[in-house]
């Protein structure tokens, strides 16, 4: 029981830490300029619609985090292994976020606007809005790892855990996602200290506009590793005409307009992208890349670590791991995916700096990436071993068969030191190049 509470507070605190994560930061800030929205009404009637924005936000997400719980039990029970963002390892997933955010990345930039009251007033209609937007956070939470995040996944995802564990560990990762937007609809003092609404509100609206196709575009590098170059470039197209679409409906059938001429415009705009759709998405799995292999400039050495200011890393081989422990050579491995925010953030921060370089050459230990953009049951079952259900996830493993797994959380310092405690024990036989 002891280990269930403890879980369940890393969930929470992991759920809460999420909030400030690239891949969930853009819709929350966009819920809450919703919040400021509707602050300008300080009536008994307007703090009742904040507070039912609040519960339907929350339950978009609590609703998401139990469907996602049960689909885990589902196939925990069928006796799959699972992983923490799997459903970004499958292209049409990926597509279809990718799609969705950039509609509502048009919609915030003013390319097209969703149907609202004439009266300016906060209106009950909202309430699928804030529902819609708790099940976007849920989802886009999923490709994020956060502290305290990968010690609940790792316990919820475990084949040993019962069903109802699973179901509370998943709930608690909702509610901590859920908190701040709660607490801000439904304590004043906190409500109250965000800025008066004003002209900087559209702005601001604008603005988190290109933070939702920053989003987007994080969303279509995952993709583009993951399908042939036509797939991805007619996918490209795909998003053009949606964009013409849902423009063309704003401009030619938005509420100004007559019931029959906007019915006439949105069904026109709906064959055309469902059109398209069937025209242009084509990401099935015979279409995939093997994503993720390493390229080499020609101007680097077989044995360089390091090239041109950048780690030459080595592809994933669990054989050369083997070999290189066999010969006294510790290897560092990098597990990543296209997918995951963090581990583009931590790669471009902490990993491809000049400290981290200069203590692979000086230590001599191999870096290697295994990339988990795609599914890969190889990966899966090194993780698994490691005791982690979610990358990113950063290990050394070392000759006398033991590993150094840090934290998800890394500094740069921390990495370098780390090697150095590697190359302490086991000191490098040559010097690995440099270049």
């Amino acid at each position: 029981m002891l280990d269930l509470l403890g879980n369940l507070g890393y969930g929470l605190l992991g759920g809460l830490v999420l909030n400030v994560m690239p891949c969930v930061l853009p819709v929350l800030t966009m819920k809450v300029y919703h919040v400021v929205e509707h602050a300008r009404h300080g009536d008994a009637a307007a703090v009742r619609v904040r507070h039912l924005h609040g519960f339907a936000y929350a339950a978009g997400v609590l609703a998401s985090f139990a469907l996602l719980a049960g689909l885990v039990v589902v196939l925990k029970a069928a006796g799959s292994s699972l992983a923490w963002g799997m459903q970004f390892q499958h292209p049409p997933f990926v597509a279809g976020m990718a799609a969705l955010i950039f509609a509502f990345g048009l919609n915030a930039l003013g390319v097209f606007e969703w149907s609202v009251s004439m009266s300016g007033r906060p209106q009950h209609q909202g309430y699928l809005g804030s529902f819609v937007g708790g099940i976007l956070s849920a989802v886009m939470s999923t490709p994020c790892s956060a502290p305290f995040l990968g010690t609940a996944a790792s316990f919820m995802l475990a084949d040993g855990t019962p069903w109802w564990q699973t179901f509370a560990t998943f709930l608690s990762i909702g509610l901590g996602l859920a908190s701040p937007f709660l607490a801000v609809s439904f304590v004043p003092k906190l409500s109250g200290m965000l800025p008066k609404p004003g002209p900087w509100m559209e702005t601001f609206k604008q603005l988190m506009g290109f933070t939702l196709l920053a989003t987007t575009i994080w969303l279509l590098g995952a993709l583009q590793a993951q399908v042939t170059p036509d797939g991805f470039h007619d996918f490209m197209w795909f998003l053009l005409v949606l964009a013409m679409a849902l423009w063309g409906v704003h401009q030619f059938g938005g509420i100004l307009y007559g019931a029959v001429r906007r019915y006439t415009v949105r069904g026109i705009a709906l064959g055309i992208t469902v059109g398209a759709g069937m025209g242009l998405v084509h990401l099935d799995k015979q279409q995939r890349n093997a994503a993720g292999a390493p390229m080499v400039d020609v101007a680097c050495k077989p044995t360089d670590v390091v090239c041109k200011d950048k780690i030459v890393w080595a592809g994933f081989d669990p054989k050369r791991v083997a070999s290189e422990n066999t010969a006294g050579r510790p290897v560092f491995v990098d597990y990543t995916a296209e997918w995951c925010a963090n581990c583009k953030a931590n790669e471009k921060l902490f990993l491809e700096t000049k400290p981290v370089r200069d203590a692979l050459v000086a230590t001599g230990v191999l870096p290697m990436k295994a990339d988990f953009t795609n599914e890969d049951e190889l990966i899966q079952t090194w993780l698994d071993k490691l005791g982690r259900k979610a990358v990113p996830a950063y290990v050394i493993y070392l000759p006398d068969g033991s590993f150094d797994l840090m934290p998800e959380a890394i500094t740069t310092q921390m990495v370098v030191d780390r090697l150095a405690a590697a190359a302490k024990k086991f000191p490098p036989k040559t010097v690995a190049g440099g270049g």
